[in-house]
């Protein structure tokens, strides 16, 4: 890479990725670019192993007519210790080759371009996968339609695939990673191979309808378990019966009001043709004041997809039950607008990640966001931010991010969530 005297070779691109990409603008870049991370409350000092979570999981409540209480009836507050064994990790990967280096013309100024380039898509990726584990859970998409001898599948959120990314397909007992060689964003539809840049793999006996398609691993690929995924909002708010966790921070939610998030069903209430009945805002409405009733809490928001999202709004043309203060669309994918009605106000608020099937009705205040210094790049003992290795086709530098943490909701009697609303 041409440069001035300052930087050459290898020094020119661990002195830039210090200058140019620093560790607190990629952290902003994702935090700007995401509703729920620049909103939720962050604690960036978990250095690993067991975080305790402590709750109430009864409070005193001896109350007695005409006399006291029998000291022996007398029930006491009951603290419970909580626990997350660990944070869980996610890492993104990026390359640079230094042929691509040595032919910019542009010196430094050329390289501070691609850098910013860089940053831009970088971020958005990091940030889709993070938001996305949180906000819904750990696969990225499932199955709609089953492959074929081909490798094509049908999808819901084709946006979310990358040509040349690595997917891991949950096939019940295993889960077999393929390649992703080509994305139809028209048809909803991706191809899958068994390498990168092959052919489309006959998947027609593989995959079927249902079948969820991960990030490498969060899978493992002999048992087809579950693993290293962050602890999601579905999963800690949901019951048991719902497809939620039956155990959250180590007790289980049955015993435990404290750890009992208000659960509803969308089931035909955010569909097209029930719209001009007017029901989705009150499912929303009705969650808002049922948690104020049951968990004592304030949810002052509900996120959603942009399709139930789109219901909300068409209910609002629709009738004057509620007033809006509609903001404009944020530059970065998401749009809010704050609804009142007769049993109160609550911003709704539609992300791109979110999917169709929940709504998340929040109390942010029951939160928190606990990393290890949130988004960090790898440095090596020698200063080293990135890792160079030796091809037939020349050098490359490979630059690792990760980050280090986990969502605990340590009130989760503070929220609801509307679920099966597609």
């Amino acid at each position: 890479m041409a440069t001035d005297n300052k930087y050459s070779g290898a020094a020119a691109l661990n002195n830039m990725l210090k200058d140019y990409m620093p560790y607190k603008l990629l952290s902003d870049e994702i935090i700007k670019r995401d509703y729920f991370l620049s909103t939720v409350e962050k604690d960036s000092k978990w250095k690993g192993g067991e975080l305790q979570v402590p709750f109430l999981g009864a409070n005193a409540s001896s109350i007695s007519l005409g006399s006291l209480t029998g000291s022996s009836d007398i029930a006491d507050d009951d603290f419970i210790r909580g626990t997350v064994s660990n944070y869980a990790e996610l890492w993104g990967t990026m390359q640079f080759h230094q042929r691509d280096l040595d032919s910019m013309s542009g010196g430094e100024g050329a390289f501070v371009d691609l850098i910013g380039d860089r940053i831009e898509v970088f971020a958005q990726t990091m940030k889709e996968a993070l938001s996305q584990q949180l906000l819904n859970g750990a696969h990225i998409d499932a199955v709609s339609g089953a492959g074929g001898a081909a490798g094509v599948c049908s999808i819901t959120r084709p946006e979310l695939f990358q040509v040349g990314q690595k997917v891991v397909v949950d096939q019940g007992a295993t889960g077999q990673a393929y390649y992703v060689v080509a994305v139809n964003l028209s048809d909803n539809e991706i191809t899958l191979s068994d390498s990168r840049g092959g052919a489309g793999a006959d998947v027609s006996a593989e995959i079927a309808d249902g079948d969820k398609i991960y990030h490498p691993g969060a899978i493992d690929t002999g048992d087809g378990s579950i693993q290293n995924t962050f602890t999601s909002l579905p999963d800690q708010l949901l019951s048991s019966d719902n497809e939620g966790s039956t155990l959250l921070f180590g007790r289980n939610k049955a015993t435990y009001p404290h750890l009992q998030a208000f659960n509803i069903t969308g089931n035909g209430a955010f569909s097209s043709g029930v719209r001009a009945n007017k029901v989705a805002l009150a499912k929303i409405f009705d969650a808002q004041t049922t948690v104020r009733r049951l968990g004592r809490g304030n949810p002052t928001e509900a996120i959603m997809s942009y399709a139930n999202y789109s219901c909300c709004m068409q209910e609002l043309e629709l009738g004057r039950e509620y007033q809006a203060d509609v903001k404009n669309g944020n530059a970065f994918g998401w749009s809010e607008i704050q609804v009142t009605g007769v049993k109160g106000s609550l911003k709704l608020v539609a992300v791109p990640e979110m999917t169709d099937e929940n709504i998340l009705v929040l109390d942010k205040s029951s939160m928190k966001l606990h990393s290890d210094g949130f988004i960090e790049r790898r440095t090596a003992p020698d200063g080293k931010q990135f890792y160079e290795t030796r091809e037939p086709e020349g050098y490359k530098y490979i630059v690792d991010h990760r980050f280090y943490g986990d969502l605990v909701v340590n009130k989760p009697s503070n929220n609801a969530i509307i679920h099966s609303c597609s």
